[in-house]
């Protein structure tokens, strides 16, 4: 089964989408679980799969998400490989995706990910910077909710109706969505990390939750994606590639790993429940 994690951040800027991308690409490279990774575009906008796709000319996929979603072909119909060098595929976005928008249904994508959940080690979606129909279906379809998030004191005070949304899906849709934390981006290295925004931090989610790695700005994080590169192959060695790296190896798994026992835990004391009822 695939491990589904939901990158979401309503705020935009936030280093969202670039940080989806290393993820995945970094679960290919460092993980154990399996080398294969599948990104699902869910913002309109399409940047993921612009850059995934090796195109930046405008032009949307003749197969997407949308196509998947409103079941005009299949979700296996609908991915394609990407340019990276690591082991990608996509389910690209769409601009129609907008049209999804205006609708209540937030499951749709959930069914499509379970019918893809046993091809892939991993599966990340990305989402637009909003908290509607789109970013429902991805909390609603995920195992995990990953926030990145910038540093500064202008975006923590969104996160509090981000942690409402997360409570709300978990009180109903998807009772087994965890959060697997808060990843701080777009740091000024020059710069110390303001404490007002750890505190601020800490009082919208637990520390636990707030990864110790911070992400700081780099000038190769930026240029990768224009590129059609992850950040590990366009330069293994500069200071972006290090931190996502790091992070990914000595947080993020090891994160995931203690998430993963805690939710077994939880289905078999649920299960045991239902056996005596």
């Amino acid at each position: 089964m695939s491990n589904v994690i939901a990158v979401v951040n309503h705020k935009g800027g936030t280093g969202k989408t670039t940080t989806a991308i290393n993820l995945a690409a970094g679960l290919t490279r460092y993980s154990d679980i399996t080398s294969s990774c599948l990104v699902i575009d869910m913002d309109p906008h399409g940047c993921a799969s612009s850059t995934l796709l090796g195109k930046l000319d405008g032009q949307p996929p003749a197969r997407s998400v949308f196509d998947v979603l409103r079941r005009a072909i299949t979700p296996q119909d609908g991915i394609t490989s990407t340019v990276y060098d690591e082991n990608i595929d996509i389910l690209p976005a769409n601009p129609y995706l907008e049209s999804m928008a205006k609708t209540q249904i937030n499951d749709r994508l959930a069914k499509v990910v379970a019918s893809l959940s046993t091809s892939y080690g991993w599966i990340i979606i990305d989402t637009p910077p909003n908290l509607g129909v789109l970013t429902q279906n991805a909390l609603v379809a995920a195992d995990y909710v990953l926030i990145p998030t910038q540093c500064n004191g202008l975006a923590v005070p969104a996160l509090h109706q981000l942690k409402a949304l997360i409570a709300k899906i978990q009180e109903r849709p998807n009772i087994w969505l965890q959060v697997l934390g808060v990843l701080i981006t777009q740091k000024d290295g020059r710069t110390p990390l303001q404490k007002h925004v750890r505190r601020e931090l800490s009082q919208i989610f637990p520390a636990a939750d707030v990864f110790k790695t911070i992400i700081t700005s780099n000038i190769k994080i930026e240029e990768a994606p224009a590129n059609f590169q992850s950040i590990y192959a366009y330069d293994s060695g500069c200071l972006g590639a290090s931190l996502y790296r790091d992070w990914i190896k000595k947080e993020f798994l090891k994160k995931h790993q203690k998430l993963e026992k805690l939710k077994v835990e939880r289905k078999d004391a649920a299960e045991a429940a239902a056996a005596e009822s």
